[in-house]
């Protein structure tokens, strides 16, 4: 019997999709559920998982086509004879382990790694395992995984266990585990990325074609910036009293949520209060009409490494408390870095909050994310004289930047909105209890 795979309609507005990568060969075994290629759409890139067990004994478009929605790429025989040199695995395994593309740990060798690295994604599976094996987040951290971007899957975590009763198989490294997993802007410093080894031409240059992210990004950023007239006003914030208030919560917090308590949450309960009270800038325009939105569609730009970035949206973040936004923050970007989002994670958005700040960056000039009317610009906290008081003091500042879109905000209400950010923050209350 044949099995034809389809390009999946990734959203209701989605028509076309670029296949990036094959993930299996013509003639190879595939397990149903099993990942086999990636795509790339102008929304979200994601992971296509086989729609059954058997070869793939037919691939009718290459990785880089442009693929119409529901259109035939590829055929699976599910009575070829090689199909029985895949092994079967339990129905759980291959739920939690449809992202593994290559290798597998070694039933007699398990490597585990110092790691302090909590944003690790551990998947609902793996951590209920660790419940009911008592294995703590950071004993869990340091198991070394087998399946995409260093993911510990189902089979890793058991021979894990199995392993603990045999100490003597076990290799402890001293070293941190290196992440292959491109860090989010709104979560983490990235490590510093190697260049790309290029051959380079006789004239000194090379020709690198785009990949479809980043055609997406040139062309969404060109109409963005012919759509609105851009302005920018830039505000410096006080963030001692934040600071202060973190560092006394933070162990409290990773303790209790798996993950670190970043900066990020801050500035995005901030924001989210300056909408509410200014709500001409979460808005959209259309043709001669305001578009006023009731709820508060958070969007946070994520880096991904040299790919680009991608926004996810944390929907109705006005519902939302200062755990509640940090936690849809690390579930949006571990799954932004695993290619798990879907397209609803991504669209809705009517405000977006970007933070080069991370990358050491003090003031941005970003691009408005259409169809919104503002984004706002995280820079670095860094100490710096200032002076209160007519005395001088080392406080801890930062540059917030508005980009607005000239024909709704202007710069009275551009410059009100900071002013609340500013204000909001400078005068956070440090005896405010975490839960």
């Amino acid at each position: 019997m044949k099995v034809d795979m389809v390009m999946p309609q990734m959203g209701e507005s989605i028509a076309e999709a670029t296949i990036s990568k094959w993930l299996k060969n013509p003639g190879e075994p595939v397990q149903k559920d099993e990942i086999i290629l990636e795509i790339s759409t102008d929304k979200v890139d994601s992971e296509i998982p086989a729609p059954a067990s058997g070869v793939l004994s037919e691939v009718l478009y290459s990785a880089g086509d442009v693929v119409p929605v529901k259109t035939k790429i590829a055929v699976i025989d599910t009575e070829s004879k090689g199909a029985a040199a895949a092994p079967a695995k339990p129905s759980a395994a291959v739920a939690e382990e449809a992202a593994v593309v290559n290798g597998s740990a070694s039933a007699a060798h398990v490597t585990v790694e110092e790691s302090d690295s909590s944003d690790r994604f551990i998947s609902p599976l793996v951590r209920n395992l660790a419940e009911k094996h008592n294995v703590p987040l950071t004993e869990l951290n340091r198991i070394s995984g087998s399946g995409q971007g260093g993911r510990v899957t189902k089979q890793d975590f058991l021979q894990y266990v199995e392993s603990r009763e045999r100490p003597s198989s076990v290799s402890v490294m001293t070293r941190p585990a290196p992440s292959p997993s491109p860090a989010p802007v709104a979560q983490s410093r990235p490590s510093s990325i190697e260049p790309p080894s290029l051959d380079w031409g006789a004239d000194g240059s090379k020709i690198v074609p785009m990949d479809s992210m980043r055609q997406a990004i040139a062309e969404h950023m060109v109409r963005s910036k012919h759509t609105s007239p851009h302005v920018y006003s830039v505000q410096e914030v006080d963030m001692t009293a934040v600071s202060k208030w973190r560092k006394a919560n933070k162990a409290q917090f990773e303790e209790k949520e798996g993950f670190g308590l970043s900066f990020t949450p801050f500035f995005l309960e901030a924001a989210v209060r300056g909408l509410i009270e200014f709500p001409y800038v979460n808005s959209s325009v259309d043709g001669k009409k305001v578009i006023l939105k009731k709820n508060v569609n958070l969007g946070c730009a994520v880096a991904l490494g040299n790919s680009g970035l991608i926004v996810p949206v944390i929907k109705k973040a006005e519902e939302k408390n200062l755990v509640g936004l940090a936690r849809s923050l690390n579930d949006l970007a571990a799954r932004a870095r695993n290619k798990k989002l879907l397209p609803d994670d991504v669209s809705g958005g009517t405000f977006t909050v970007t933070n080069p700040g991370v990358f050491g960056t003090i003031i941005g000039t970003p691009i408005i994310n259409q169809p919104q009317v503002a984004i706002l610009c995280l820079g670095a906290i860094k100490k710096r004289p200032v002076v209160i008081d007519d005395m001088i003091a080392i406080r801890e500042m930062c540059y917030l930047t508005l980009s607005y879109d000239h024909r709704i905000i202007d710069g009275s209400l551009g410059g009100q909105f900071l002013a609340f950010l500013r204000d909001y923050l400078e005068n956070w209350d440090t005896k405010r209890t975490l839960y």
